[in-house]
Formats: structure tokens, C-alpha cells, sequence
């Protein structure tokens, strides 16, 4: 058990990545602080976890768009478990699926304030609010959560991929920062997880733009992604465990759940695929 001295927070964990984060980090020793908007949905999953887990599992409902409720969520954690060692800045949301010409100025105003104000604005409200026990105790291991469109340009995600650009380039600044503050003798590292395409709320729910095409082609499409990109949810998360112990030397990095010559093959197939699809439906 790598983790049996750390404690973390792990924001938008009762379900996906950030719920499979929780379970390996718990199955690790670790003790964990989950959190989502919805008390039903934390409820739900400290009933899941805390029979195997009694003393190493916290829920606070917080949204993270909101510092007063970051605010609560850290305090009863560190009641909890006397620190916050790591943060993994999870929480994350899409709206509409579609070109952007397809969205009339209200609709993108009402979409990117509420996508970027939790996939941005909140993950970097999550960070100010561990920071400063991170500052304290002079260590910390930040994760935050890049996301498609990023590495290379993907269509009709536009206000989504923007979001996580935002999130990359704060991460990378803020590491500058950190490397500096690091000379004072602290430990606090922030690196960036790119999970690749996994099978989650986010994929499976988003709404598609309306006006522009059938959702049940749009479905077909996304099970053909996922059928072809998809990941091994498990795997992927496990690969955050080198970034977030003591020995983790890494600081403003982009790693990885993904191998990147799966997805080249898997892509080729997939374009054969969406070709046969799009001659089905013209």
C-alpha cells in the first residue's frame, strides 16, 4: 500500500474517472475526501465505499464553482485527516456536442460560462483552496485533468476544449511559479493527466447541439469512438500513482492513460467505420 500516509482530495468523484481515482487511491491506503454538487450522488457512493473503507473515506457535497464551498469541503477534510497531501482537480462537465455555428450567441454565453466555470474557474478554485495547506505543511501533489481537443484539434467540442486548454496552460504557469517557490524548501509539484477517451457520464450524456444532426447517429458515432479509442478506465487512472507520491520529481507535465499507438491504429479503423456510417446515413 504506496499511499497508507497520504490524504487527498479528489473533486467530482462519485462517478468516472474521478470515482475510479477514489478506489484505487483508497485500495492503496490512501484516505479520501470525495465530493460532487449532488449530497444523493456522494451518499450513494460513501455507501459503496465505506464498508471495505470506514476511517478513509469523507463526502462533502461542493461545487466547485463556488469558494465558499471549496472552503467547507477542505476544512472538514482536513478535520477529517489532519492534512491534504494531494489534490486531484477533477470535476469537469460538457454541455452541447456540435458546431459552434450551430449556437446562437445565448446559448454559448449560458454554456461557456457554465463549462468554463467548472472545468476551468473551478479547478483553479480548487487549487486556491488547498494551496495555502499545502504552503503550511510545505508538500503537496496537484493533478489536474486535460481533456480532447487539447494535443490536437477536434471538431464540435469547441467550449469544452477550450476549457481544458485553459487548464493546461494555468497548470504549466503555475508550475513555473511552484518551481520557484520550491527553492524555499516546499514539495509541491502540479502535473496534468490526460486520461485519453474513456467510457463515462461525460461521453455517454452530453446533449447534441440542436438543429444540427439526428442524436441517434451522434450516439452511433460516440459507441464507434468508444469502441475504437476507448480505454481501460482502470488502467488509465493508474497511471496518476508516480505523480502523486513523495518521489514524483515531475512539475508542470503532461502524462498519459493512454498508448499512443493504440489510439493511431484505432483511428484508422475508426475512420473506415465512420465512412460505412456516413454512406448509411447521407
Amino acid at each position: 500500500m504506496n499511499m497508507k500516509n497520504e490524504t487527498a482530495i479528489i473533486t467530482g468523484s462519485t462517478s468516472g474517472i474521478g470515482k475510479k481515482l477514489a478506489e484505487i487511491f483508497l485500495k492503496e491506503g490512501c484516505k479520501v475526501a470525495i465530493c460532487s454538487r449532488s449530497e444523493e450522488h456522494v451518499n450513494a457512493t460513501l455507501s459503496e465505499f465505506k464498508p471495505e473503507f470506514p476511517d478513509s473515506i469523507v463526502g462533502v457535497p461542493c461545487d466547485v464553482s463556488k469558494p465558499e464551498s471549496l472552503k467547507n469541503l477542505v476544512e472538514k477534510t482536513i478535520a477529517a485527516f489532519g492534512s491534504i497531501r494531494i489534490l486531484i482537480a477533477n470535476a469537469g462537465l460538457e454541455e452541447n456536442y456540435g458546431p459552434f455555428e450551430y449556437m446562437p450567441p445565448e446559448m454559448v454565453y449560458k454554456n461557456a460560462n457554465k463549462v468554463i466555470g467548472v472545468n476551468l474557474i473551478g479547478m483553479m478554485n480548487s487549487v486556491a483552496a488547498v494551496l495555502p495547506q499545502m504552503i503550511e505543511q510545505k508538500y503537496g501533489r496537484i493533478i489536474t485533468l486535460s481533456g480532447g481537443g487539447v494535443e490536437r484539434p477536434l471538431p464540435n467540442m469547441t467550449i469544452y476544449s477550450a476549457s481544458k486548454g485553459g487548464v493546461v496552460t494555468f497548470s504549466k504557469c503555475f508550475a513555473e511559479e511552484l518551481k520557484e517557490k520550491n527553492k524555499e524548501g516546499n514539495d509541491i509539484k502540479i502535473n496534468i493527466f490526460q486520461p485519453g477517451m474513456q467510457k463515462t457520464g461525460l461521453t455517454s450524456h452530453t446533449d447534441v447541439v440542436p438543429g444540427w444532426m439526428d442524436i441517434e447517429i451522434v450516439r452511433k458515432r460516440s459507441e464507434l469512438a468508444l469502441k475504437y479509442l476507448g480505454g481501460d478506465i482502470t488502467e488509465s487512472c493508474k497511471k496518476v500513482l508516480p505523480f502523486v507520491l513523495p518521489s514524483c520529481n515531475e512539475n508542470g507535465k503532461i502524462f498519459h492513460g493512454y498508448k499512443l499507438l493504440k489510439v493511431i491504429i484505432g483511428g484508422i479503423k475508426l475512420r473506415k467505420e465512420m465512412k460505412k456510417l456516413e454512406e448509411r446515413n447521407p
